[in-house]
């Protein structure tokens, strides 16, 4: 039928004469064979391996997370980070794993060579995304502006400023005044808003900069480092870009 995900209860309604433990027992040769995955524990989620992905132990991504997280489990989700940057061609090295936005903590899971690790955040169902297609499936992606916003808060856990600032410049013509705007909007993070101008800014972007601006015009903000922490003496004073208060390290200048 082309249905590679199925839950429990459907096949117990296609074997109705199939005892519960003798359906056990079939589901487990089928798991030794390598042509069913179970995606979770408790799940009663089953993802069919056809004999084309049995090398790489389960179909695409597309295939199978959406039907999973959103319509078995209930759990509001999208595709972010590096994860978000690659659908977008912006991140220059391979993402080993597929970095996935939830609203609660959950365990890392594997699924064939697929490896999936969560972060948590908060107001998710607020996150602006879109859809990510292909021939297999959908699944959802942040936007551009959120990606970007997200990545430059959460840069410690993705190898460093220096990487995320690479991954950035690829992402801005990816991105638009009005989903910058909306992305602001949702996330709702004064510090990261300053940071995204100081980089705007040393890369130019200038057609990003007025939205931002316009956004944080009367909120509260205080001298902050684009990376790392705040020097003392003169240093600070001479490399600050006073229009979002952030100290920018004299490499970061040089590197533009």
């Amino acid at each position: 039928m082309g249905k590679l995900n199925v839950r429990g209860e459907e096949l117990r309604a296609r074997l109705p004469g199939t005892t519960p433990e003798a359906l056990r027992k079939a589901l487990y040769r089928q798991q030794r064979a390598g042509r069913l995955v179970r995606l979770s524990r408790g799940s009663d989620h089953w993802l069919i391996v056809p004999l084309q992905y049995a090398a790489t132990g389960s179909p695409p991504l597309e295939a199978w997370l959406d039907p999973w997280l959103r319509k078995t489990l209930g759990t509001p989700y999208y595709v972010g980070l590096l994860s978000a940057a690659e659908t977008y061609g912006a991140s220059p090295y391979a993402v080993m794993v597929t970095q996935v936005m939830v609203a609660d903590k959950r365990r890392p899971v594997t699924v064939g060579r697929h490896e999936l690790v969560f972060h948590v955040c908060s107001r998710i169902e607020a996150m602006p995304t879109r859809w990510h297609e292909s021939a297999d499936g959908r699944f959802k992606v942040s936007t551009p502006e959120l990606t970007a916003l997200d990545l430059i808060q959460r840069e410690s856990q993705l190898g460093g400023h220096g990487w995320v600032r690479e991954v950035l410049r690829a992402l801005w013509p990816q991105c638009t005044p009005q989903g910058l705007t909306q992305a602001l909007e949702a996330i709702q993070g004064v510090p990261v808003a300053q940071r995204l101008g100081a980089l705007l800014a040393l890369d130019e972007q200038t057609a990003l900069l007025a939205p931002l601006s316009e956004w944080l015009r009367g909120k509260p903000t205080r001298l902050i480092a684009l990376e790392g922490t705040l020097p003392k003496g003169n240093e600070r004073a001479d490399n600050t870009n006073t229009d979002f208060k952030v100290w920018v390290p004299s490499q970061q200048g040089a590197n533009t």
